[in-house]
């Protein structure tokens, strides 16, 4: 075949590919002219719709113009100042203007805010366009509102009301002398903003396993940011303070928490609830001012509502004796603890405002009613035996923690009866007996894989948290590999002897995905993460071929996999291992869900009945509504 010939094949075999399926009156009718980038189908002239697919590790085909989000594309950008009013304020501009506004209008003003953007399921694009409506005028107010049409900007930034609130506790008298002109509250707002986060020195710009300025920053930002689900919230509440003690009640350590905090306060645990949960229910209403005697609707001793109040409130005096006696190496633009510690301020005239909802809830359903029994109030009598009390109420709640995962887990992979995917503290440590065997707390057994999981309640420590220069984050983190060794060690065993555990012998080849679970929360983020697998990396921990990265989840992220799982979604295993390949890989669990998953999983069936548990006390409190009465029957 000469070179003549050998063209004319290839004109024809083309010409079969792209136009062979065309109708024969079409074919001499145009000439197609493909270009780079619009490619034909083949067998036709037409452009393909979508040129191009890529092949996820899953096998699923998306379209090539399809961008996963990158963790930068989470994080959202607020307005400054020179964007708002065309110029930058001038140095000092917030404290001259606190000057001349009453404490309590800047309390008023940053409430307002705090409270919009807390209540569920509030829009903070919504609260914005709000503020925006009721402060700003022309030409001020299209322009901000115009900027705001990027979905990735915001005006209103929660930190900055509460450093304005801390900084008006300073500086802000509690009236004006007559005939001054009132300061500008919204301009002192603004001109904070512009100076938020600036250092002189922002540390190295590569991620190695220390997390430098910027790093020790984003970790407190995001501690300070992260919101819980009010219903998972309460929910975790009911069943980790009121209905776990109850049911392991005579197990070795365990102590019923609300006798403890009876016994520390003087207080009954359900009024604390009531009451915190009587001025929560307020806010969510759009008030944050509870009137003088309000209290007195909740049937409840008032000389015990008054105790909780003593608990949870100061007045104006109290705060600023508070924030004036930190110490300044300790203080940061994250540090709140006097706000944190009293979420209620008694205003004059025995009005009680909320500044931060959040913090309220925290301060009477989470973590914090410990730190009562552990420091009683000054005037209570400490009970005989208050240390070794107060530090089993202590453990008894970090177990119960770790008791509350492992039901979550059960849920999760659906174990009951004879199903066995689960194995818990107790299986693990039984079959794996040798002298100085480290046990995680659980493992799940899926086909091919297994998710070795350890739980910890361990928290960030204040520093940390708060982002004050030091070692404070990498000491947490470091607490955190020793968690890694247990999970390294059970793998090991696993791997050794998995007939051990379950009584068959491993049928194939098993990859290994440990898995830690904070229940109270840890800010995971590419900084947070890659510093953890880099120092787990130099300490030789979880590096063999068959072990994948490490994963970091909070109980409100299992939450959310348990309900993925009630909507027959994809399995635990897959959200993780997909997130391993995916684009946020390095960002939270949550992310990955919400953002390449494009999940929104449902709140588990199980909490409803929780968050009825939780709210039992303030539906006992309040007053019953009066009964029908019987219509006459007509003559």
């Amino acid at each position: 075949m000469d070179a003549g010939d050998r063209l004319a094949q290839q004109v024809e075999a083309m010409r079969q590919m792209l136009a062979e399926a065309e109708p024969a009156s079409l074919r001499a009718s145009y000439l197609a002219d493909p270009s780079a980038g619009n490619p034909v189908l083949q067998g036709s002239t037409a452009t393909a719709l979508v040129p191009r697919w890529n092949e996820r590790p899953s096998g699923l085909l998306v379209p090539a113009s399809y961008q996963e989000p990158a963790p930068i594309d989470l994080a959202v950008a607020f307005l400054t100042p020179d964007e708002i009013f065309g110029s930058e304020l001038s140095a000092g501009y917030t404290g001259r203007q606190l000057q001349r506004v009453p404490v309590e209008g800047a309390l008023r003003s940053c409430a307002m805010v705090l409270n919009a953007l807390a209540v569920p399921g509030a829009s903070a694009a919504a609260v914005d366009k709000g503020f925006v409506d009721l402060v700003f005028s022309e030409p001020v107010r299209s322009r901000v509102l115009n900027l705001l049409k990027d979905k990735n900007r915001r005006l209103l930034v929660p930190q900055a009301f509460m450093l304005l609130a801390r900084m008006a506790m300073e500086t802000s008298p509690d009236t004006l002398p007559e005939g001054t002109q009132e300061g500008d509250v919204v301009g002192a707002l603004f001109a904070l903003t512009q100076t938020m986060g600036v250092f002189p020195d922002s540390g190295p710009s590569i991620i190695g396993d220390r997390p430098g300025t910027v790093g020790r920053e984003l970790i407190a930002n995001q501690h300070f940011n992260h919101n819980w689900s009010v219903a998972g919230f309460l929910a975790r509440y009911a069943r980790r303070w009121l209905q776990l003690p109850a049911e392991h009640q005579g197990e070795s350590g365990i102590v019923d928490l609300g006798q403890a905090y009876r016994d520390c306060t003087g207080i009954e645990f359900e009024f604390l609830a009531a009451v915190a949960g009587y001025l929560w229910m307020v806010t969510t209403s759009g008030r944050f001012v509870i009137e003088p005697g309000e209290l007195t609707v909740l049937d409840i001793p008032a000389e015990q509502v008054e105790a909780v109040l003593a608990l949870i409130s100061t007045d104006l005096p109290g705060m600023r004796g508070a924030i004036r006696s930190e110490r300044p190496e300790q203080r940061t633009e994250w540090s709140f603890d006097p706000f944190q510690r009293w979420p209620v301020l008694r205003l004059p005239e025995d009005r009680l405002l909320i500044l931060d909802p959040r913090h309220l809830l925290n301060r009477a359903f989470g973590w914090l009613p410990i730190l009562d029994i552990k420091f009683p109030p000054p005037q209570r009598t400490k009970p005989v035996g208050h240390r070794k009390l107060a530090g089993q109420a202590e453990s008894t709640l970090r177990h119960l923690s770790e008791v509350y995962v492992s039901e979550v887990l059960h849920k999760i992979t659906g174990d009951e009866g004879a199903t066995r995917r689960v194995y818990d503290d107790a299986e693990l440590k039984a079959a794996y007996t040798a002298q100085g065997q480290r046990i995680a707390d659980s493992a799940i057994d899926y086909p091919g894989a297994w998710i070795v999981i350890e739980v910890t309640t361990s928290q960030l420590r204040r520093e940390a948290a708060t982002a004050v220069p030091g070692e404070s984050q990498i000491e947490d983190i470091d607490k955190l590999l020793d968690e890694l060794d247990q999970i390294d060690a059970t793998i090991a065993a696993l791997r050794r002897d998995e007939a051990a555990l379950t009584g068959t012998p491993a049928t194939s080849v098993r990859r290994y995905l440990p898995l830690l679970v904070l229940p109270e929360g840890f800010p995971v983020n590419p900084v947070t993460l890659t510093v953890i697998r880099e120092r787990a990396r130099t300490r030789g921990l979880l590096q063999a071929p068959d072990t994948d990265p490490v994963e970091i989840v909070d109980i409100e992220e299992l939450e959310m996999i348990e309900g993925v799982q009630e909507e027959s979604g994809p399995s635990m295993l897959d959200i993780l291992r997909s997130k391993q390949f995916g684009s946020l890989r390095n960002a939270a669990v949550r992310d990955h869900i919400f953002h390449v998953m494009r999940l929104h999983p449902s709140r588990p069936g199980r909490q409803s009945d929780l968050l009825e548990a939780a709210l039992k006390p303030l539906a006992d409190a309040l007053p019953r509504p009066p009964q029908d009465q019987p219509r006459q029957e007509q003559a």
